[in-house]
């Protein structure tokens, strides 16, 4: 009886512990990320697809062009993940739909862009023109 007890009161002493996440919201993407992307070991100029674009509160690529409504930060163990809540349209859909877009630095200026942790994906900068 007593064990019965103390199992149900361990875990309420527990659950004010719990690690969560804290998120920071952003009214707009870190000036790092802005500029054109192509994928990484791809030429810019070359390329079958033209580069991606992001901007301190847009992205765009082939496919559609989003508008970012807010970016959360997450602290991460090798720095900041970014995470881009966006609405976005193409030319075939008249109402946008809602995406999300993880961006992530990485080492010698790249970037990890995905809309989810699986698929992210490296990039480089694409030089001004």
């Amino acid at each position: 009886m007593r064990f019965t007890r103390m199992a149900a009161i361990v875990p309420i002493l527990i659950a004010p512990y719990a690690a969560t996440a804290d998120i920071k919201r952003l009214k707009a993407v870190p000036e790092a990320f802005w500029g054109e992307w192509i994928v990484a070991g791809q030429s810019c100029t070359k390329s079958d697809q033209p580069p991606l674009s992001i901007t301190a509160s847009a992205y765009t690529h082939a496919d559609a062009r989003c508008t970012i409504d807010w970016v959360g930060e997450t602290a991460g163990r090798a720095g900041s993940i970014y995470s881009a809540h966006m609405r976005c349209s193409t030319g075939e859909q008249p109402q946008p739909s809602i995406a999300n877009l993880i961006l992530v630095s990485e080492e010698n200026g790249m970037v990890s862009l995905g809309s989810d942790f699986k698929s992210l994906q490296s990039y480089q900068r694409c030089p001004a023109e």
